[in-house]
């Protein structure tokens, strides 16, 4: 395994995908936090851009299309997923190992995406009043997101195995994970309220729950149910990909 993830962390690095899309993100960032500094009204400072990186956290969820891209990089399309197989690398190997690459991946990008936004902020801002209050609280909310992250990340990597297409994968995923979100769940119980207790069991399976909560200040709780969540997404994703990808046959 340790060989196998090498490898495709090497694969990864010598590619310019991740460096483009970092360099896109980072690149938006500076011309948001530019513009604001710019049209910065008193309440500005620090602390208060530090908190509201918490509220941006949700966005994370469909950051990680990108990065399990940059590992899988549509290889039933090129037909390298065949060639890993036809060599005679265990699926199991194949499937966790391009998983675990994809987290360091994502780990790697969301550590240089915070320091860059709040190296900018302490760059461009006055620290202000509350500003351990304001780290601490993106710090809880961190803890809130990593889990969910991960188990987006997990079912998009399922999705990809599963599904031939990156294109059918991404749309399949912003569907579960966005389009089933709380709004298009009021809807249903507001045509149909005998449904309301079926939509209550499936709000709270969903990765965006948490965030609508940390959004909203409901934090008693939370750092556990979105860990709980998240992990169960991820190991949940995992067994139903390597089963499906263990009995698929690669053409």
């Amino acid at each position: 395994m340790g060989k196998y993830l090498n490898a495709e962390l090497y694969k990864v690095c010598h590619r310019k995908y991740p460096l483009g899309f970092l360099g896109i993100i980072l690149g938006l960032i500076t011309l948001v936090l530019v513009l604001l500094w710019q049209n910065a009204g008193p309440g500005a400072d620090f602390a208060f851009m530090a908190g509201a990186l918490s509220m941006m956290l949700s966005a994370g969820l469909y950051l990680v299309v990108a990065v399990c891209d940059m590992v899988f990089s549509d290889q039933y399309k090129y037909n390298t997923l065949k060639n890993e197989v036809s060599y005679g690398l265990p699926r199991a190997r194949i499937y966790l190992g391009k998983l675990l690459s994809t987290i360091i991946v994502a780990v790697a990008l969301c550590a240089v995406i915070i320091v860059f936004y709040l190296g900018l902020n302490l760059v461009l801002f006055p620290l202000g009043a509350g500003v351990d209050a304001a780290l601490e609280t993106l710090g809880q909310a961190l803890l809130v997101a990593f889990p969910l992250w991960l188990g987006g990340l997990g079912l998009f990597h399922m999705l990809l195995f599963v599904m031939r297409g990156s294109t059918a994968a991404s749309i399949v995923y912003v569907v579960l994970v966005a389009v089933l979100g709380g709004g298009t769940l009021d809807l249903f119980v507001l045509f149909m309220p005998k449904l309301e207790p079926v939509v209550r069991v499936v709000r709270v399976c969903l990765l965006t729950t948490p965030f609508d909560r940390l959004i909203a200040g409901n934090t008693d709780g939370l750092i556990a149910y979105a860990w709980v969540l998240g992990l169960a997404w991820l190991v949940g994703s995992t067994v139903v990909g390597l089963l499906t990808f263990r009995k698929r046959e690669i053409s």
